[in-house]
């Protein structure tokens, strides 16, 4: 519990700092009997962020847990992105925010954070589902997969 609550601060410090961003957090909690061992808890971030340095707050924040926090133990990190960062992401706009957009692969590809994108936001802001890296998981609407992740994967609102 201590080891729990010291993540959640390392990790919520610097976010809850941004504006305007929007950050909620969940936790992962048991999903019930299985065969093997329960999966362990997760975390999820509702975010919305208006600009590249507060992204990249995040992922620094994120890429600074790499040596102190296992998914294997703690579970993953999801970040809903619900708002104008999903720009920052498109395959068009790769060569100027190629930095974050390899950081934020990188993270996903250590198995840390699970990054997905707002189909619903998508369509206002007229992203093409085709023009976000495969590595970006797209959900319909942000606020259903975060309510999925709530009641079938045992995720807890802080």
């Amino acid at each position: 519990m201590i080891k729990r609550l010291a993540l959640l601060l390392l990790f919520s410090t610097e976010l809850l700092a941004i504006e305007p961003a929007r950050l909620q957090l969940m936790v992962d909690g048991n999903s019930g009997p299985t065969s093997k061992a329960p999966e362990p808890p997760g975390y999820v971030f509702d975010i919305t962020v208006q600009n590249v340095e507060q992204l990249d707050a995040i992922l620094n924040r994120a890429d600074r847990l790499r040596g102190q926090f296992s998914p294997d133990q703690h579970g993953r990190i999801a970040l809903v992105l619900h708002g104008a960062e999903l720009q920052l992401f498109r395959k068009r706009n790769y060569e100027q925010y190629m930095g974050i957009v390899e950081r934020a692969r990188s993270l996903d590809q250590q198995n840390l954070v699970d990054i997905k994108a707002c189909q619903t936001v998508m369509e206002n802001l007229q992203i093409e589902q085709s023009e976000l890296p495969d590595f970006i998981e797209q959900v319909p609407l942000a606020p259903v997969e975060i309510d999925r992740l709530q009641k079938q994967k045992g995720y807890t609102r802080l």
